[in-house]
């Protein structure tokens, strides 16, 4: 199936590192288990509330379009129980997430405890 027009030029998230974590996560959102996730500040700027991203399963195939509602900014040591709960992924726990997401930032050279992360909530507006 094909998506939209109006999304043809939207840039496409896929979450994880793997096909089968990317279509594991894409379902998440799909099932609204998976409300929020979070980046390393980069040099690329950060995503507003209100920008629109369409996900993409692990065959780079569109699952959906979400819209930011809200973007922060903190460190990674100082990332709660909420923000873990609401990216919806492993058991839900802090733990679960920080161990996950050190593992994945390590597998690319940037972890740090105090490396700033962009975390972000958002809803999911159309499904493909």
């Amino acid at each position: 199936m094909s998506i939209p027009e109006k999304y043809e030029d939207v840039e496409r998230w896929a979450f994880g590192d793997t096909e089968r974590q990317a279509d594991e996560l894409a379902k998440l959102v799909l099932d609204g288990v998976k409300t929020a996730t979070c980046a390393n500040l980069d040099g690329e700027g950060i995503a507003q509330p209100g920008d629109i991203f369409v996900v993409v399963d692990g065959k780079n195939k569109p699952v959906c379009a979400i819209e930011l509602t809200t973007t922060e900014m903190t460190t990674f040591d100082q990332v709660g129980e909420a923000h873990a709960l609401a990216e919806g992924e492993g058991d839900k726990t802090l733990a679960y997430w920080r161990n996950e997401h050190k593992r994945f930032f390590e597998e690319y050279d940037l972890f740090s405890p105090d490396m700033t992360l962009v975390l972000m909530h958002f809803k999911v507006i159309e499904k493909f």
